[in-house]
């Protein structure tokens, strides 16, 4: 495909179809760039250095002519010798006004460097038809400066170019001896090279304008110098009309120009923006795998944070189960034990005779109840460390009351029925309230007619108060309560809860105590239980 495209670019340029024949040759250069083939790259800008050249651009065609050279040392002999010759022809254009005028000029320097250049690798790799087109080269810089070597050249050209019967060649070289002979003012000799010219020309039966055109120039040349004024102004009038072609095609170059350059420059805008697009597109799909990767990274932590919570919440779960079964087996035991401490005390009872040692034993088995019923509230219930206290006033007093066969009493309580304390002050209270119903049952109902009974109990903050009456005829408390061993029990566990009480008689007897929720380190290190504010 790039050798068809660049076919037809040579097909529409011999046509003077410029424009369309640099689109071929920009359709092959895409290609073979591509594919990196530097000989047919540099082969491609050598044609649109001529191209340009031809549509009287010369930077472009310097431009292209500089890319041919460049590629070209990166190709082969063959290649950079065609490189040479395409920057041998810019500046045989460039330098024609210097060489006419003999002035020195830089770019007779490059013109005569590229053309020995071109001239020294094409002996070397005896290329016929470069050597042949270097000499007409030579030999048209060295006729511009009127130097004689310009017919040598020609004649090594003109040699060549009859040897390889390459009849366009010799009618262009035919046409520059012409030319040259008319340089040196010589028009005889010049007709007769322009003659054979013509003659080769129209042998090729085909049309080339850049050779049609030379041979009008040069035949107005030749009239001009005859005097045949005739003649030479019905030349002018050909010569015109090619003139106005050439015009023409210029236009069309500079038309076709513009339009590659704006279709350049779009292209360029597309691929800009398409760079841009794809430049953000990495940068999102980097961001996204970035986000993705952050994202997986937290997922996994998380998972595995799960996992550990989950498995330490099961561990702990288990825990608590195991320590809720070790603390209701061990309230089991104490309760069994306490139960059976009670009864020994009970079969004890039944062998003595003694009434005041059967009462005293009896009033030791209550107090062992008292701590019975307190274990078998904590195993029964739902919180094994804290009681109801309401609850366990009123099976506390029920049981006394039975055990003494006073149910006629008429109890009154006054109890918050939300009330939860730890077991330690629960058991000191039931202690406290066990002896005083006893001491009521004992001394206060036993001949009254209409026995009644009044708890109440209250927990403000962290202050909690026990109040109990009776309606017996009460008592005066001696100076030396330790006579009493009930008394002495209150007195005990008062102190143990660092509480303070007293009693008052009346027409009947009243027990106040007061205590704060906050036992001493010591006490709280020991018993391991927890506080009140901190009971479910």
């Amino acid at each position: 495909m790039a050798e068809a495209y660049y076919l037809f670019g040579k097909v529409h340029v011999a046509a003077r179809n410029y424009l369309t024949g640099k689109r071929y040759f920009m359709k092959s250069l895409g290609i073979v760039e591509q594919r990196q083939q530097f000989d047919k790259v540099s082969r491609i800008y050598t044609r649109l250095s001529r191209l340009e050249k031809e549509q009287s651009d010369p930077h472009k065609a310097l431009e292209y002519a500089r890319l041919a050279l460049v590629y070209a040392h990166r190709s082969n002999q063959k290649t950079l010798m065609a490189a040479y010759q395409c920057m041998s022809r810019f500046y045989l254009d460039v330098c024609h006004d210097a060489l006419t005028d003999n002035q020195k000029n830089p770019c007779q320097d490059s013109l005569f460097f590229y053309c020995r250049q071109t001239e020294s690798i094409a002996y070397k790799l005896r290329d016929s038809i470069t050597i042949a087109d270097i000499s007409g080269i030579l030999g048209k810089a060295y006729g511009l400066q009127r130097n004689p070597k310009a017919f040598r050249y020609y004649q090594v050209a003109l040699q060549i170019d009859k040897a390889l019967n390459h009849i366009n060649s010799e009618a262009v070289t035919c046409l520059q001896l012409g030319l040259t002979h008319l340089q040196f003012n010589q028009p005889d000799s010049a007709y007769s090279w322009l003659k054979q010219a013509s003659e080769l020309y129209h042998s090729l039966k085909s049309q080339e304008f850049s050779l049609e055109r030379d041979l009008a120039n040069a035949y107005l040349q030749y009239y001009q110098q005859k005097k045949d004024w005739h003649k030479a102004f019905d030349q002018s009038m050909i010569v015109r009309g090619y003139e106005r072609d050439q015009m023409t095609a210029d236009r069309n170059g500079a038309v076709s120009r513009l339009s590659v350059e704006y279709e350049t420059q779009k292209k360029e805008a597309q691929l800009i923006n398409q760079r841009n697009e794809l430049q953000l597109s990495q940068q999102n799909q980097q961001a996204q795998r970035w986000l993705l990767v952050i994202l997986s990274v937290l997922l996994l932590g998380t998972t595995g944070a799960s996992v550990a919570f989950y498995k330490i919440s099961q561990k702990n779960h288990r825990l608590s189960q195991q320590n809720a079964a070790l603390v209701q087996e061990q309230n089991h035991r104490v309760k069994n034990n306490l139960q059976l401490v009670s009864s020994l005390l009970s079969l004890q009872s039944n062998r003595l005779d003694d009434e005041c040692a059967r009462n005293a034993v009896g009033d030791s088995q209550r107090r062992i109840e008292v701590m019975s019923l307190l274990q078998r509230k904590l195993y029964d219930g739902d919180n094994l460390v804290a009681v109801n206290v309401a609850e366990f006033m009123k099976e506390l007093v029920t049981m006394v009351i039975k055990a003494f066969e006073q149910e006629e009493v008429e109890v009154a309580y006054q109890i918050d029925q939300a009330m939860m304390l730890p077991a330690d002050y629960a058991m000191r209270i039931g202690l406290i309230a066990n002896e005083l119903v006893t001491n009521a049952c004992k001394y206060a109902f036993s001949d009254h007619p209409n026995p009644a009974l009044r708890i109440e109990a209250s927990l403000t903050g962290r202050t909690f108060q026990l109040r109990v009456v009776d309606n017996g005829p009460g008592f005066i408390e001696t100076q030396t309560p330790a006579r009493s061993f009930g008394l002495r029990l209150i007195q005990i566990q008062v102190e143990q809860l660092f509480g303070t009480y007293r009693f008052e008689s009346n027409g009947n007897l009243q027990f106040e105590m007061t205590f704060n929720l906050i036992p001493p380190s010591s006490l709280r290190k020991k018993l391991k239980q927890p506080w009140p504010d901190e009971i479910a």
